[in-house]
């Protein structure tokens, strides 16, 4: 069996919208915290592994942690997070289908799924949004 190579300090996150314009997003089991801030609720993602794309990543990931399939459109921005100190890349994708195509993955990472409407990330988030996700999804 050969090894995965991940990148651990390069995060892809899919941000997906459903039909009724609502976000995909994800409570972490394990809630990570700093000096201000705390992530237990995110856009779905993770590391990227060697040998595949930024996009390719965040379909992967999103799949693994939410049983949606999804289609990569573009990046949306590429940056350092200001916290973790991580490279963040931002997909903006397109459903495949509606409902989830399997059931999570690593049922252990993620606490629960939830579409919700674009102006109430701010309720679940205790970074600011990204200004490029935020232009991207029209929340003023």
């Amino acid at each position: 069996m050969t090894e995965t190579k991940e990148f651990p300090n390069f995060i892809c996150l899919g941000i997906v919208q459903n039909s009724k314009g609502e976000v995909l997003m994800i409570r972490r089991a394990k809630e990570e915290a700093g000096e201000g801030w705390k992530l237990s609720w995110a856009f779905p993602g993770g590391k990227l592994i060697e040998g595949e794309t930024r996009e390719q990543c965040a379909e992967r990931e999103t799949l693994k942690e939410t049983g949606y399939k999804i289609k990569a459109v573009k990046q949306i921005d590429l940056r350092s997070h200001t916290a973790t100190g991580k490279f963040i890349a931002y997909v903006l994708c397109k459903l495949e289908e509606e409902s989830p195509v399997a059931e999570p993955s690593e049922p252990w990472e993620v606490q629960e799924i939830k579409w919700i409407k674009p102006e109430e990330i701010k309720n679940l988030i205790t970074t600011p949004l990204n200004p490029a996700v935020a232009k991207e999804l029209k929340i003023g």
